[in-house]
């Protein structure tokens, strides 16, 4: 026991330890330097409603995007999540996750693509001219694996492969994910952290690009006073890309009754990023989801709808 708190303390400061160095790096890129941008959409109407602060919050089947480590401290055996989401009113993002539980660990598969309306296309020598029209899409299929090092600390960690294409140029490459869960000494108390998107460059048309690589560290908070007692949840992430400043998350989540919650956040240091809502239904094992986030500078706000069930 005492040996695995050691690697368990080890691999948390090794893991903060990259999220502070980060935005040394960060902060020399600029933005529109990195590619597939999906990648970072989020995935679950509770964890978007909360503004996308995810990393320590993070339940059912949305933790297989944010953290699947949160999942080795939950009762369900089995996580699904299926959502649509309407972003920038040009694009359809459709995502799915399903999370089992065994007594190896938590296993996950997710996916997800973003695909475009109708684009005309124009060629140099008909300046003006459409010359029909085609449908950019990108997508994404990850496999993850989740484990307690012992009760109060898991790690995980996740593959991707990531694919796309716009127009008649397309590539394809693999990306890695690493996750970290500790429940603190303080009772309600989760910290989490993790490196997303991590690979090499790819090429679309002689033009390389970085994947869209970020460090996330957060922590939520569940007051375990009998009056607020799993009623509410307050979260908070700090974030690093590769392409830019770093950028705050914070949201909150009450229940009114078990069955029904609502959700407020916002996003911090954004350019077009603002204000997020949600609520959530749940009636036995099923439940239903709604996430609203504004967007500023005149684009259209997003919209997105699940649906997850426990077992």
């Amino acid at each position: 026991m005492a040996r695995s708190r050691r690697i368990a303390s080890c691999v948390l400061v090794l893991t903060v330890a990259a999220s502070m160095w980060l935005p040394l790096d960060a902060n020399a890129a600029k933005p529109g330097e990195a590619g597939l941008l999906f990648l970072r959409l989020g995935l679950g109407a509770r964890e978007i409603g909360m503004g996308g602060a995810g990393v320590a919050s993070a339940t059912g089947g949305a933790a297989a995007y944010w953290n699947p480590a949160n999942l080795t401290f939950t009762p369900f055996n089995t996580e699904l999540i299926l959502q649509h989401k309407r972003w920038l009113g040009a694009f359809d993002v459709e995502s799915a996750a399903l999370t089992h539980q065994t007594k190896a660990g938590v296993i996950g598969v997710l996916f997800s693509g973003m695909y475009s309306d109708p684009i005309e296309r124009y060629s140099d020598d008909n300046v003006g001219i459409p010359e029909g029209s085609f449908e950019p899409y990108d997508v994404a299929f990850g496999l993850s694996f989740a484990r307690k090092l012992h009760d109060a600390f898991a790690v995980g960690v996740m593959a991707k492969f990531v694919y796309e294409r716009i127009d008649v140029y397309s590539d394809s490459g693999f990306a890695f994910d690493f996750f970290v869960t500790h429940k603190a000494v303080i009772e309600g108390l989760t910290f989490g952290a993790s490196a997303s998107n991590i690979g090499p460059q790819m090429n679309l048309h002689n033009e390389p690009f970085d994947l869209p690589t970020i460090m996330r560290a957060g922590m939520a908070y569940v007051p375990p006073m009998s009056l607020l007692a799993g009623k509410l949840t307050m979260a908070g992430d700090v974030v690093f890309p590769n392409d830019g400043n770093e950028k705050a998350h914070a949201g909150l989540e009450i229940k009114l009754i078990p069955e029904f919650a609502l959700r407020v956040g916002s996003r911090i240091n954004y350019d077009s990023q603002g204000l997020t809502a949600g609520a959530g239904f749940r009636m036995g094992s099923l439940e239903v989801g709604y996430a609203y986030e504004e967007l500023i500078n005149e684009l259209d706000h997003g919209h997105l709808f699940t649906v997850e069930m426990h077992y």
